[in-house]
């Protein structure tokens, strides 16, 4: 593959660098003393043309992540949002819950406490660096998200950023979680090389088993009463067109129950609406398409 070198200031400065590369378009953030190299970066991006996503300042987290997580809906590409160590991943927890629900991939990352207190750019320095320190700050979002780590060092930073970016968009996908020490952050690296386009690369999506898919078709067919419900079809633009063609071609009733995505338009004439309980009884065939509970 072949290789970027850039000189940077600072590790965050070479960190915006690569989830740029890795077509992260925004950062949005909600700040505090663990950004100072993160603001350089982005400053000198503004001033330099340097490479970073676009900084979107949100006044609160739960705003940011949702944000990521609408951006996310409308293109099929990840963001990354920042929030303030340990208060700023509370603050967030509500909307990484709705992302970890919805399948939707978000690099969510965090400050954290500097590790050292003396001797290294960015360690601690004033009175909340010691007020903040946690044990264990990602316990906070370890059951909803799909994978968390810290940054330790320079040499692992394009490792662990392609691991984010694939681990929440491989299926099913979900939020990942990341924090980074501010004197980290803070490193000065100079020269910085990484690949690119990173030959690390998401899984391909697995494909059905054809004798199910041909079984399946062999019951719609043989129907008279079929019925189909569907929460989350939608998630994917693609599988909305399908449903709707199929629905179409073979007049099959679709309920979306609890719907989260619209998987069938709700004036299309298949659409029998939101309940699927007055029509169970009825069907001598039901199709469950991506829902929580069958």
């Amino acid at each position: 593959m072949p290789e970027q070198r850039i000189q940077v200031d600072s590790l965050a400065e070479a960190y915006l660098a690569l989830l740029k590369d890795r077509g992260v378009d925004y950062l949005f953030g909600n700040a505090g003393t663990d950004f100072a190299s993160v603001i350089e970066a982005l400053s000198k991006s503004a001033t330099e043309g340097t490479r970073a996503p676009t900084p979107m300042t949100v006044p609160h987290e739960n705003l940011a992540v949702a944000m990521a997580h609408g951006y996310f809906l409308a293109t099929g590409k990840p963001q990354a949002v920042m929030v303030h160590v340990n208060v700023g991943t509370a603050n967030a927890i509500c909307g990484i819950t709705n992302a970890a629900r919805e399948n939707v991939p978000i690099i969510f990352t965090s400050g954290r406490t500097p590790l050292t207190e003396t001797g290294a750019p960015g360690a601690r320095s004033i009175y909340i660096h010691w007020g903040q320190e946690m044990f264990d700050q990602a316990g906070m979002v370890r059951e909803m998200v799909k994978w968390d780590y810290e940054l330790r060092n320079a040499r692992q930073l394009e490792t662990i950023v392609d691991r984010a970016v694939n681990v929440a968009m491989n299926e099913p996908r979900g939020p990942v979680y990341l924090t980074l020490p501010r004197e980290v952050l803070a490193e000065k690296p100079g020269a910085f090389a990484f690949e690119s386009p990173s030959r690390r690369l998401a899984a391909s999506s697995p494909a059905p088993d054809p004798n199910a898919i041909d079984k399946a078709a062999a019951w719609i067919g043989a129907a008279e009463n079929p019925l189909v419900i569907t929460a989350s079809a939608g998630r994917n633009p693609a599988s909305a067109e399908a449903l709707t063609a199929l629905a179409e071609r073979f007049a099959l009733p679709v309920v979306t129950y609890r719907p989260r995505y619209v998987s069938l338009p709700t004036d299309h004439p298949m659409h029998m609406g939101f309940e699927p309980g007055g029509l169970i009884g009825e069907a001598d065939l039901i199709l469950v398409v991506d829902c929580d509970v069958p």
